[in-house]
């Protein structure tokens, strides 16, 4: 009965708090759900966006291959003419068109035309989902008649 007198001022304050039925209330635990389920759903929410980039950069490298592999297969310059040429390759479409670049600038004035003629190339790769990729570049072909 009898009480002894704490050393400490502080930690007699922490027990004369001290209740049987401290804790948390129904309110308050609902509060912390809460708050978790936000984080946790934010958290979702960035996950699935991610996955979806992933996704889509995978698509667009296996779009770049497929258009590396077509250019690298192209004919040679002594042998590639105007035309269309289309087909697939690792389940993406590809079409190929080559037609003469149209140059709106007039010929030389008193020297030979250069024996080089420059062409249009127009490289596109199509994924199944419908994603495409072009390229457009130029290739030199010798001149008709040379």
């Amino acid at each position: 009965m009898f009480r002894r007198k704490p050393s400490d001022p502080g930690r007699a304050a922490i027990s004369s708090r001290a209740n049987p039925r401290a804790g948390f209330t129904l309110i308050e635990a609902l509060v912390a759900l809460a708050v978790v389920a936000v984080c946790l759903s934010a958290i979702g929410i960035l996950m699935a966006k991610n996955n979806r980039t992933v996704r889509q950069i995978d698509q667009r490298l296996a779009l770049v291959a497929t258009l590396r592999k077509v250019e690298a297969a192209l004919p040679d310059r002594s042998t590639l003419a105007s035309a269309e040429l289309s087909g697939e390759m690792a389940e993406n479409a590809w079409a190929v068109t080559v037609a003469p670049y149209l140059d709106a600038s007039p010929p030389p004035v008193g020297k030979e035309p250069p024996q080089w003629s420059p062409e249009s190339i127009v490289v596109k790769v199509r994924s199944p989902s419908g994603s495409l990729i072009e390229l457009e570049t130029l290739r030199l072909v010798p001149r008709a008649g040379k």
